[in-house]
């Protein structure tokens, strides 16, 4: 049983996605050499290579409005309609190195998470290029307009929420699962957190904070330490910069009053959620499904207008984060968390209505029992 598993590399949290799957068909019998996992764009001209992630960073970090005007425009369907042509005569023209590739080894199962390599496959399915099951596996808690392509077999969505709005897009609903967006195991509680802040010299009578912003690492976390200078007695923090290494070099410089550890970009992302009592993040696919994983409740911080903003306003309907605007918002949401402790907890039995902490193995039994089907 061949299995192709493709992602996009604008954004980190596909790739990751992609890799959860890949590992657990390891881990499920499938041998790795009938398993690959690629990113879409290396098969893709040198300028578009470059442009596509280069274009995205830029967007979200110096135009965030911007983007999410784009964003929300191009959802709009009298708008996608101009626009889809276009962009399916691009990625037509981008993708054609990866299409003869599977023209050429015909896989049993392609598994999208990425829009733009659900979209190339879809269309070779719908003009019979290919008999794979082409499945796409939406990364976001809300679609997109780009996601939604006819020749898909399968939309593997996060919740019933996903599955409402695909079917309002025209999906038949027996294609559609509200699995969960899939997330490493790892991040399931593992009641180490005693031995972790041990490891880094913490405490376990302080109150724990996780700082990240995805691996861009495009929030003011020097702004949001400063603004927990009042609680230098009782709080400690872990700070993850991403691929940002000037803010690493300047936070690593900087002397708080209370312990900090500054870091780069990691992969021991589930050790430090484990140890810690509350995240502050931006409200990315997947950093939001790993922390509703872990339990560790999680402050939106300033969402990028668009996806996050939708993954948002899930949590908020479930009222299962805490959300602020402005670094300094971060003294009040302590503030009522140190009066009222037990509305952590309540923000934990929230989380648990939303997350589906056995989603990659759900969607794993899936593709293997419809791959029995076929044969």
């Amino acid at each position: 049983m061949k299995i192709f598993i493709y992602y996009g590399s604008a954004g980190h949290g596909h790739q990751k996605v992609a890799e959860v799957i890949a590992q657990a068909f390891v881990t499920r019998g499938i041998k790795p050499e009938e398993i690959r996992n690629q990113d879409a764009l290396q098969k893709t001209s040198p300028f578009f290579r470059w442009s596509y992630p280069a274009i995205y960073f830029w967007a979200v970090r110096d135009l965030p409005k911007v983007w999410g005007w784009f964003y929300e425009t191009f959802d709009k369907p009298q708008v996608y309609s101009i626009v889809r042509p276009l962009r399916r005569l691009l990625n037509q023209i981008e993708g054609q190195k990866m299409l003869a590739e599977v023209l050429k080894e015909q896989p049993d199962f392609i598994i999208c998470t990425h829009f733009l390599p659900a979209e190339i496959f879809a269309a070779a399915k719908r003009q019979g290029k290919i008999r794979a099951t082409v499945m796409t596996v939406i990364t976001d808690f809300f679609p997109h307009a780009f996601w939604v392509n006819e020749g898909t077999d399968y939309y593997w969505g996060m919740s019933d929420e996903t599955k409402d709005n695909l079917k309002k897009r025209g999906v038949p609903e027996d294609r559609i699962i509200a699995g969960g967006i899939p997330a490493d195991p790892v991040f399931k509680p593992s009641g180490r957190k005693h031995e972790i802040l041990s490891k880094w010299g913490f405490l376990e009578e302080r109150f724990t904070l996780v700082l990240t912003s995805g691996s861009f690492g495009l929030a003011p976390h020097g702004e949001i330490l400063k603004s927990l200078a009042e609680f230098s007695d009782r709080i400690q923090c872990f700070v993850v910069c991403g691929r940002n290494q000037a803010l690493q070099k300047q936070l690593e410089a900087e002397a708080f009053g209370f312990p900090v550890k500054v870091f780069g970009f990691i992969d021991f992302m589930p050790e430090l959620m484990e140890a810690g009592d509350l995240l502050i993040a931006k409200s990315g696919g997947a950093t939001t499904v790993e922390s509703l994983v872990k339990e560790i409740p999680m402050v939106v911080f300033q969402p990028i207008p668009g996806q996050e903003m939708r993954n948002a306003a899930l949590l908020k309907n479930y009222a299962a984060s805490f959300f602020m605007e402005k670094p300094e918002q971060i003294k009040i949401i302590l503030q009522t968390i140190f009066k009222n402790p037990k509305i952590i907890e309540d923000k934990r039995k929230a989380m648990r209505l939303l997350a589906k902490p056995n989603a990659v193995d759900d969607l794993v039994s899936f593709v293997l029992k419809s791959a029995r089907k076929v044969d």
